[in-house]
């Protein structure tokens, strides 16, 4: 399958996972208070942190190897299992003294349910693996959707029967065993699920880097809101999450579809011997013409979007999204970063862009949180600088493109971001304030600045244009096929 047609399965399945996403986002917030879901972020974190220690590398080792014999799978695959099995162990005994800790008894629930999910997922991951390993997008885009929108549907259905923050502990669950199930049906001609440990070396090899880059950046985004849980409280804790959710919309919209694709991509051109170099800057010159728009536009129409997606119970999210948006500007490389060194075969480097800036950013994050939330926003600026500024050190290092090269490939989305921002901007000017729009204004001006972008877009002669035309034509062959 082609780079571009997996790309084009991949952002049908992130926009399918985004709309249910927000469909849930913009039910449950108006049925649960700040408090229930900070409870819910609490549990998700501690999960996901244990969850990560599990992977060992696994998928990503699967998706780069040169050849993915079946004993290295069922390396993988027992690698996985036997960590697993502890982890569990240990989620489960310790949840009552987690809650305990955090003062929210029902969270102990919430990990005994989480710690099955744990159990079933290293069953289900060398199947992922393999399949984004042959571009099977297809088959990825039915198995992400189908288990995305049962997932979704779940935690609406118990979050109105009552069930409050367990419904995504039981959500998730569900969705778990329909996951393992399509796994099941999809997985390769051989056995996965054989213990097998020939190959152990050049697994452990590869999975002790790539799991400690995994489990440092893990920490990175979950310890703060564990920390938050206790300096803020579960509360503040809601409020932060939902702002976050917020201001990284356009990360999970209009590139939804990108990222999935990068690895596999940059892979298989590295094992092609094209320039890599080359191939970052013209993803990072895509990527900002996307990003840098929809940032600026999400501060400048934060309360209408906030009062769309949340409701009016969230007000308090609008200055932090505003701010946090603002400071995710510079954080594009991050994204770009791993999947281009992991493709020239430097995956240590991204174990070691974890260790140099996990344990600065999240210790910058929890001071800042002692002085309040908006000091933990206004601190995400020098902490995402900080971070992009490591990761693109790296990258330069390894795939030798030049710093003019780097800035002529933002050049021309510099222009589109300004020009597109102008109509949020005339809409503030009008109303004295973006905190006096309403949501029919936001709306007006979102829609303006989309089509102000596309001209930028024309007029600029980016890249993205080729993209564009590219698109239309095929939609307009495929409409004019249907009419025949």
């Amino acid at each position: 399958m082609s780079v571009r047609r997996g790309l084009v399965l991949s952002s049908i399945e992130r926009y399918g996972v985004l709309a249910m996403g927000l469909a849930t986002t913009f039910v449950t917030a108006r049925l649960l208070t700040p408090a229930d879901f900070g409870v819910a972020i609490v549990g998700l974190a501690i999960f996901g942190i244990i969850d990560i220690f599990k992977e060992f590398g696994g998928v990503t080792y699967i998706v780069q190897v040169d050849d993915a014999t079946p004993r290295r799978v069922q390396t993988v695959f027992t690698f996985t299992l036997l960590l697993a099995l502890p982890l569990f162990l240990i989620l489960f005994l310790l949840s009552g003294p987690i809650a305990n800790f955090y003062g929210v008894p029902g969270l102990k629930q919430y990990l005994h349910v989480s710690a099955w999910c744990l159990l079933l997922s290293s069953f289900s991951s060398p199947v992922y693996g393999l399949l984004s390993r042959n571009m099977q997008f297809g088959k990825l885009t039915v198995l992400s959707l189908t288990t995305t929108i049962l997932n979704s549907l779940l935690t609406i259905t118990l979050v109105l029967k009552g069930f409050s923050y367990m419904s995504f502990a039981w959500a998730q669950l569900i969705s778990s065993v329909v996951y393992f199930g399509f796994c099941v049906a999809w997985g390769p001609k051989f056995p996965i699920y054989r213990i097998e440990l020939t190959e152990w070396r050049r697994v452990f090899g590869y999975g002790i880097f790539d799991s400690s880059r995994g489990i440092l950046n893990h920490l990175g985004d979950s310890l703060p809101f564990l920390a938050f849980g206790k300096t803020l409280g579960i509360e503040a804790l809601g409020i932060y999450q939902r702002a976050l959710t917020v201001s990284r919309l356009p990360e999970r919209t209009a590139l939804a579809g990108l990222f999935p694709v990068l690895q596999p991509a940059f892979s298989k051109h590295a094992r092609e011997g094209q320039n890599l170099g080359q191939s970052f800057l013209m993803s990072v010159e895509y990527v900002t013409a996307i990003l840098w728009p929809a940032l600026v536009c999400i501060a400048l129409l934060a309360k209408p979007l906030v009062a769309i997606l949340l409701g009016s119970q969230w007000t308090q999210t609008v200055p932090l999204v505003q701010i946090i948006a603002i400071s995710l500007i510079v954080l594009f490389p991050i994204n770009l970063a791993r999947p281009v060194l992991v493709a020239v075969g430097a995956v240590r480097d991204t174990a070691l862009i974890a260790v140099l800036t996990v344990p600065i950013v999240v210790t910058i994050q929890i001071a800042a949180s002692i002085y309040g939330l908006e000091a933990v926003a206004w601190s995400s600026f020098l902490t995402n600088a900080y971070a992009a500024a490591v990761s693109i050190y790296f990258v330069r290092w390894r795939t030798k493109f030049t710093w003019p090269g780097f800035f002529r490939s933002m050049r021309k989305s510099a222009i589109v971001t300004a020009i597109s921002a102008l109509p949020a901007i005339a809409a503030v000017m009008i109303v004295g304030s973006p905190d006096l729009l309403t949501i029919p204004e936001g709306l007006v001006a979102a829609v303006l600045a989309a089509g102000v972008w596309l001209i930028a877009i024309h007029w600029t002669g980016h890249p993205m244009k080729t993209e564009i035309a590219r698109i239309i034509s095929h939609l307009t062959r495929r409409t004019r096929g249907s009419e025949i």
